[in-house]
Protein backbone atom coordinates (compact mmCIF):
# COMPACT_ATOMS: atom_id res chain seq x y z
CA UNK A 1 0.00 0.00 0.00
CA UNK A 2 1.52 3.33 -1.26
CA UNK A 3 1.95 6.16 1.69
CA UNK A 4 -0.01 9.29 1.39
CA UNK A 5 1.48 12.92 1.68
CA UNK A 6 0.42 13.54 4.82
CA UNK A 7 1.87 9.68 6.83
CA UNK A 8 5.61 10.62 4.31
CA UNK A 9 5.51 14.20 5.82
CA UNK A 10 4.98 12.87 9.23
CA UNK A 11 7.92 10.27 8.85
CA UNK A 12 9.86 13.09 7.88
CA UNK A 13 9.42 15.42 11.02
CA UNK A 14 9.91 12.42 12.77
CA UNK A 15 13.12 11.48 11.72
CA UNK A 16 14.20 15.21 11.78
CA UNK A 17 13.05 15.57 15.40
CA UNK A 18 15.00 11.87 16.66
CA UNK A 19 18.11 13.47 14.59
CA UNK A 20 17.86 16.56 16.11
CA UNK A 21 18.46 15.09 19.40
CA UNK A 22 20.14 11.99 18.64
CA UNK A 23 23.95 11.44 19.10
CA UNK A 24 26.89 10.83 16.06
CA UNK A 25 26.37 7.38 16.72
CA UNK A 26 22.63 6.92 16.99
CA UNK A 27 22.66 8.86 13.74
CA UNK A 28 25.00 6.58 11.81
CA UNK A 29 22.57 3.98 12.66
CA UNK A 30 19.66 5.97 11.52
CA UNK A 31 20.94 6.59 7.90
CA UNK A 32 21.61 2.62 7.97
CA UNK A 33 17.98 2.18 8.50
CA UNK A 34 16.97 5.02 5.78
CA UNK A 35 18.94 3.66 3.22
CA UNK A 36 18.11 -0.26 3.82
CA UNK A 37 14.55 0.96 3.76
CA UNK A 38 14.75 3.11 0.55
CA UNK A 39 17.25 0.22 -1.28
CA UNK A 40 14.21 -1.58 -3.46
CA UNK A 41 12.50 1.53 -4.15
CA UNK A 42 15.82 2.73 -5.51
CA UNK A 43 16.08 -0.61 -7.11
CA UNK A 44 12.87 -0.75 -8.91
CA UNK A 45 13.39 3.38 -10.10
CA UNK A 46 17.31 1.82 -11.49
CA UNK A 47 15.85 -1.21 -13.84
CA UNK A 48 12.88 1.32 -15.21
CA UNK A 49 15.26 3.67 -16.45
CA UNK A 50 17.65 1.11 -17.49
CA UNK A 51 14.77 -0.85 -19.14
CA UNK A 52 13.45 2.58 -21.00
CA UNK A 53 16.73 3.13 -21.53
CA UNK A 54 17.55 -0.07 -23.82
CA UNK A 55 14.55 0.01 -25.51
CA UNK A 56 14.89 3.20 -27.37
CA UNK A 57 18.32 2.02 -27.82
CA UNK A 58 17.30 -1.09 -29.61
CA UNK A 59 14.79 0.70 -31.50
CA UNK A 60 17.57 2.95 -32.55
CA UNK A 61 19.74 0.38 -33.30
CA UNK A 62 17.14 -1.43 -35.90
CA UNK A 63 16.41 1.86 -37.57
CA UNK A 64 19.87 2.19 -38.24
CA UNK A 65 20.36 -1.72 -39.04
CA UNK A 66 17.59 -0.84 -41.66
CA UNK A 67 18.69 2.68 -42.96
CA UNK A 68 22.53 0.42 -43.54
CA UNK A 69 20.60 -2.82 -45.64
CA UNK A 70 21.69 -5.49 -43.50
CA UNK A 71 19.91 -8.85 -42.92
CA UNK A 72 16.18 -8.94 -41.45
CA UNK A 73 17.21 -11.18 -38.79
CA UNK A 74 19.12 -8.77 -37.59
CA UNK A 75 16.05 -6.26 -37.96
CA UNK A 76 14.33 -8.77 -35.89
CA UNK A 77 16.98 -9.41 -33.15
CA UNK A 78 17.03 -5.65 -32.21
CA UNK A 79 12.47 -5.67 -31.98
CA UNK A 80 13.28 -8.93 -29.96
CA UNK A 81 15.29 -6.60 -27.83
CA UNK A 82 13.21 -3.60 -27.17
CA UNK A 83 10.52 -5.96 -26.52
CA UNK A 84 12.06 -8.32 -23.94
CA UNK A 85 13.48 -5.06 -22.30
CA UNK A 86 9.93 -3.00 -22.25
CA UNK A 87 8.94 -6.71 -20.29
CA UNK A 88 11.96 -6.10 -18.12
CA UNK A 89 11.18 -2.07 -17.20
CA UNK A 90 7.42 -3.29 -16.37
CA UNK A 91 8.33 -6.16 -14.22
CA UNK A 92 11.04 -3.94 -12.37
CA UNK A 93 8.01 -1.47 -11.95
CA UNK A 94 6.45 -3.99 -10.09
CA UNK A 95 9.25 -5.00 -7.84
CA UNK A 96 10.64 -7.85 -10.01
CA UNK A 97 14.40 -6.57 -10.31
CA UNK A 98 16.16 -9.55 -10.14
CA UNK A 99 13.49 -11.47 -12.89
CA UNK A 100 14.00 -8.22 -14.81
CA UNK A 101 17.53 -7.82 -14.91
CA UNK A 102 18.46 -11.46 -16.54
CA UNK A 103 15.77 -10.60 -18.94
CA UNK A 104 17.89 -7.67 -19.64
CA UNK A 105 21.09 -9.78 -19.91
CA UNK A 106 19.34 -12.31 -22.25
CA UNK A 107 18.40 -9.77 -24.72
CA UNK A 108 21.54 -7.95 -25.18
CA UNK A 109 23.35 -10.70 -25.25
CA UNK A 110 20.83 -12.07 -27.98
CA UNK A 111 21.49 -8.97 -29.78
CA UNK A 112 24.87 -8.61 -29.51
CA UNK A 113 25.90 -12.85 -30.74
CA UNK A 114 23.49 -12.32 -33.96
CA UNK A 115 24.88 -9.00 -34.67
CA UNK A 116 28.26 -10.48 -34.29
CA UNK A 117 27.23 -13.72 -36.53
CA UNK A 118 25.61 -11.51 -39.30
CA UNK A 119 29.85 -9.59 -39.33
Amino acid sequence: MATSHDDDLERKQSFALRWATSTPAERRAMLREERTRNAPRSARHAMVCVGVLLVVASIAGAFMVIGSGKSGALVAAFGVTAVLCGVAAELGRRGRTRIAFWLIVLAMAGAMLIEALQR
